[in-house]
């Protein structure tokens, strides 16, 4: 379910909720989210490393995701990504989330890239479904919400080292 809105989510795992205690869920959940989850957000060792080689290379780089777009920016900012990365979206930048293509694109867009020159770097079945309808290639990483392989992506990588030498090559 990860990636989705978080009022499908719950629908998803209560089909019989009513409107207004999706809405309520969703402001529980926010609450929480903003007090505890943003705070304790951290990098993955490599990844650092990774998105400035990436810049080195002369790669535009946008992050895309299901959180609102505040929470992203909140986020980057914490991690001290703001420098490494161009643009960011979040699923309320868009008229309809993941895995439809409006991310990717409109971060495509933004950047002034074309799709068929993007590879969207996700680790789960809403990311490579997102990259796949967006017409970019689909990278998945196997160190996040999939371990074992999403049949819509294009390739798969285990490492940091791995995913770098996959994009840089390309």
């Amino acid at each position: 379910m990860t990636g989705l809105p978080l009022e499908d989510i719950f629908r998803l795992a209560w089909p019989e909720l009513s409107d207004a205690d999706a809405i309520t869920y969703r402001t529980e959940y926010r609450t929480i989210y903003d007090e505890v989850a943003i705070p304790a957000t951290r990098l993955y060792r490599g990844a650092i490393t990774t998105l400035r080689a990436f810049r080195r290379a002369g790669l535009r780089q946008a992050t895309v995701t299901g959180k609102r777009a505040e929470d992203c920016e909140r986020i980057l900012r914490g991690l001290g990504l703001t420098r490494e990365i161009d643009t960011y979206l979040g699923g309320d930048s868009v008229a309809r989330p993941k895995p439809a293509p409006d991310l990717a694109q409109a971060a495509m867009a933004r950047l002034g890239v074309r799709a068929e020159a993007t590879a969207v770097i996700g680790d789960s079945r809403a990311d490579m479904r997102m990259a796949r309808s967006a017409g970019a290639f689909a990278v998945q990483v196997r160190w996040g919400v999939e371990s074992d392989r999403v049949p819509e992506a294009d390739v798969v990588v285990s490492s940091w080292p791995e995913l770098r030498e996959r994009i840089l090559r390309a």
